[in-house]
């Protein structure tokens, strides 16, 4: 017998000729009326069979239920189209429990007076649908989901090739500020071999784009390691990763545009973007326009310390070149984007562009873009560095501030083999769908968030 929440039973055609339908949630007491609320957080009265004593009902336990599908439905037909749904059940039995498994997700509540929907003669609970906060969070659960079904589809329609990349790799990436999960594997003889859980699927990527192929991309799971867990990070979350041989950096800002249109409009809320083309601004611009600040000249970490000191009191002395540059951003850069709705950053500082080319037109900086969707930074695209000198430069210099940095020798030989000219964006799904449902958190969209892990109070989310 299949298993549904009492919820999706609505959903089903020809409900009325089922006989009986299996599902689980969560077994409450209020005011000395037996509840249940099932796992999409639908309210609903309780029948207690009499094989299963009273004694064994504990509040917040997890339940097996049986549901005796006869449907009724109101006199005017007319309040079928109402916001309250009035689809109900005769009688719901609990058959089964599982006493002892508490239900302690902390981002799933327990029922609130506010959510039951009581007979006030009576002080019953009735046998009518009333939606919960539970309720909102399946609601942007199915959101998400469908958001992942429909960028693929986009994707696929356009060409691309979906690779599912490994999540056991050697080396995580080799990004300054993002710290790696560690592993290892042990073989049959005892061997013993160090593995990191990847940053992004950039790597895997990459070595499959030196094969040749044209147009790739991936939607998977990205961890992170090391405090990155608040409002708009979660340890482990939905990437999409694409790379495109041959194309240029304009191509790849109208490409990305347009895949986040696409899902806003997948999301019913495509009218929270601006129209048209989206705005776009150098970085050496916004220092200069919002700081007063020649980033060009200010290559010297000692008298960019004392400039940003004036202006922040963030600033310390153990503070290196990136860290000033980023609290800057953070503290006045970002408020101005987030006046913008939606908008592209462009050309950083050479010694931030990560695995970003050089940019054609000035070789202090490089081809990197960050989109910004309300002053939140969602994605990193690059018109991808292929020159080897650079790369191993660029990689020395990493080394040399890191010293857990650990280098992928299949991803190094790609680079003194020759990859082609492309272009490539890492996109936080999750984090672009949260902020286009209005959500208070990105742990709100998904299904299983890395704290409900552990017991709430924890794990500091900062």
């Amino acid at each position: 017998m299949s298993s549904y929440s009492l919820r999706e039973l609505f959903e089903l055609r020809n409900v009325g000729s089922l006989k009986a339908r299996v599902g689980y949630g969560r077994f409450f007491i209020r005011n000395a009326q037996p509840g249940f609320m099932d796992i999409s957080g639908a309210v609903w009265p309780v029948k207690i069979g009499n094989h299963l004593p009273q004694s064994k009902m504990l509040p917040g336990c997890i339940y097996r239920v049986c549901t005796r599908a006869e449907l009724t439905l109101p006199e005017n037909s007319a309040e079928i189209n109402s916001n309250k749904d009035f689809l109900c059940f005769s009688e719901i039995e609990l058959v089964a429990g599982m006493p002892g498994s508490q239900w302690s997700l902390p981002f799933i509540p327990n029922p609130t007076e506010s959510d039951l929907f009581v007979d006030s003669q009576s002080s019953a609970l009735c046998s009518v649908f009333f939606p919960t906060s539970t309720s909102k969070r399946m609601f942007q659960i199915k959101q998400r989901s469908r958001t992942i079904h429909k960028t693929r589809d986009f994707f696929l329609n356009e060409g691309y090739l979906e690779l599912d990349p490994p999540t056991l790799v050697v080396s995580g990436g080799v990004e300054r500020y993002l710290n790696s999960f560690a592993t290892e594997y042990i073989d049959h003889r005892g061997g013993r071999w160090d593995l990191q859980l990847p940053t992004s699927p950039e790597f895997a990527l990459k070595k499959i784009m030196a094969e040749g192929s044209p147009r790739i991309f991936s939607v998977v799971h990205a961890f992170r390691n090391s405090g990155e867990l608040s409002r708009h990070h979660d340890p482990e979350f939905m990437m999409l990763e694409w790379y495109r041989l041959g194309e240029d950096f304009e191509s790849l800002l109208h490409e990305t545009q347009k895949v986040v249109e696409r899902v806003a409009q997948s999301l019913g809320n495509s009218q929270v973007l601006p129209e048209g083309k989206w705005t776009r601004f150098r970085v050496d611009e916004l220092f200069r326009d919002i700081l007063g600040f020649n980033l060009a000249s200010l290559d010297d970490v000692e008298e960019f310390r004392c400039k940003a000191a004036l202006k922040s009191i963030s600033i310390v002395q153990s503070d290196s070149w990136d860290d000033i540059f980023c609290k800057l951003f953070m503290e006045f850069i970002e408020p101005f984007l987030a006046s913008q709705k939606a908008c592209f950053v462009t050309h950083y500082p050479k010694r931030m562009g990560a695995l970003a080319a050089s940019s054609h037109q000035n070789s202090q900086s490089v081809d990197r873009f960050e989109l910004y969707i309300f002053g939140v930074e969602i994605c990193n695209g690059y018109r991808e560095l292929v020159d080897c000198r650079d790369y191993l430069e660029r990689v020395q210099s990493l080394e040399n501030d890191r010293a857990d940095l650990v280098r992928d020798p299949q991803f190094d030989a790609c680079f003194s083999v020759g990859i082609y000219p492309c272009v490539g964006n890492a996109l936080g799904l999750d984090r672009l769908v949260a902020l286009l449902l209005d959500t208070n958190a990105i742990q709100d969209i998904l299904p299983w968030p890395f704290a409900s892990r552990f017991l709430p109070g924890t794990v500091a989310l900062e």
